[in-house]
C-alpha cells in the first residue's frame, strides 16, 4: 500500500481502523469473524474466519494479517485467491492509504519479510571496492593459487551477500518462458510457435545461507547468478522471466 507523494500523514486512529475495516468486511460477507489484537511494534494483528451467505464462519481455517500503522505494508497468511481482493480493499480504506502492491514474496518467518520490505536488511550489492578487510581463516599450508582463488570466493561472496545473517526464506521460484532459437535450419523445435516454459524451484530451510554457502563450499561458481542474489534487494522470491 501506499499514499500519493501530495497526501499528509494523518495520525492513525486504531478504533476507527478497526470499526472501519469490521464494516466492509462485514457489509460484503454475512457470515464472517473478525478479532483484533494489539501486538509489539505498533503491529495489529487481525484474524479473520472467513464463511458465505449460506455458511457460517470456518474457525479451523482463519487468515491472519498483521499491518503496521503509518506504513503502507501488510502481511497475510492467506492465499485464497478469492479473499484478497476484499481483503485489500478493506485494508485500503481503513488504513486510509492510496492502494496496496502486491509483492512476490512469501515466507512462514515473519521478521524476515518485514526486514526485507522495511529494509532493516544490511546487504551490500556490487560493492567492488569494499574496504572490509578479509579474515583469515585458511591452513598456512595451502598452496598458494587455492589461497587466491578462496580469498577471491570469500570476497564475491562477502560483496553479493554481506556479513550479516540472511532473512529466513523457504523456497524461490523461477518461471522462464522463450522462444527457441537455433542456427540450424529445418529443426524440430525451430518451427514451434509456443515458446518454451520450464518451472524452476529451490527450497531450503534456510535458502538465502544455503545459497551463501555454496561459493564458499565448493559447490558453485562464484559470483552465483544474480537472480539468485537479488532476492533480498528486490524483495520476492518469485520471478517470471521472458524475452525481451
Amino acid at each position: 500500500m501506499s499514499k500519493e507523494p501530495d497526501e499528509d500523514v494523518d495520525l492513525f486512529d486504531m478504533e476507527q481502523f478497526k470499526r472501519s475495516f469490521k464494516k466492509i468486511l462485514q457489509r460484503a460477507l454475512k457470515n464472517v469473524t473478525i478479532s483484533f489484537r494489539d501486538a509489539e511494534e505498533n503491529a495489529i494483528w487481525i484474524r479473520i474466519a472467513w464463511g458465505t451467505q449460506c455458511t457460517k464462519p470456518n474457525q479451523y481455517k482463519p487468515t491472519y494479517v498483521v499491518h503496521y500503522p503509518q506504513t503502507p505494508y501488510a502481511f497475510t497468511s492467506s492465499r485464497l485467491k478469492s479473499i484478497m481482493p476484499l481483503l485489500g480493499q478493506a485494508l485500503t480504506v481503513a488504513s486510509k492509504h492510496h492502494q496496496i502492491v502486491k509483492m512476490d514474496l512469501r515466507s512462514r518467518h515473519l521478521d524476515s519479510l518485514k526486514a526485507i520490505v522495511f529494509k532493516q536488511y544490511d546487504q551490500t550489492f556490487e560493492n567492488h571496492n569494499s574496504t572490509t578487510p578479509l579474515q583469515e581463516r585458511l591452513d598456512s599450508r595451502i598452496i598458494h593459487e587455492n589461497k587466491v582463488e578462496n580469498e577471491r570466493v570469500q570476497r564475491i561472496t562477502q560483496e553479493s551477500f554481506g556479513d550479516y545473517p540472511q532473512p529466513q526464506l523457504e523456497f524461490a521460484q523461477y518461471k522462464l518462458e522463450t522462444k527457441f532459437k537455433s542456427d540450424l535450419n529445418g529443426g524440430i523445435l525451430a518451427e514451434r510457435k509456443e515458446p518454451l516454459r520450464c518451472l524452476i524451484k529451490f527450497s531450503s530451510p534456510h535458502l538465502l545461507e544455503a545459497l551463501k554457502s555454496l561459493a564458499p563450499a565448493g559447490i558453485a561458481d562464484a559470483p552465483l547468478s544474480p537472480l539468485l542474489t537479488c532476492i533480498p534487494n528486490k524483495g520476492m522470491n518469485y520471478f517470471k522471466i521472458r524475452d525481451k
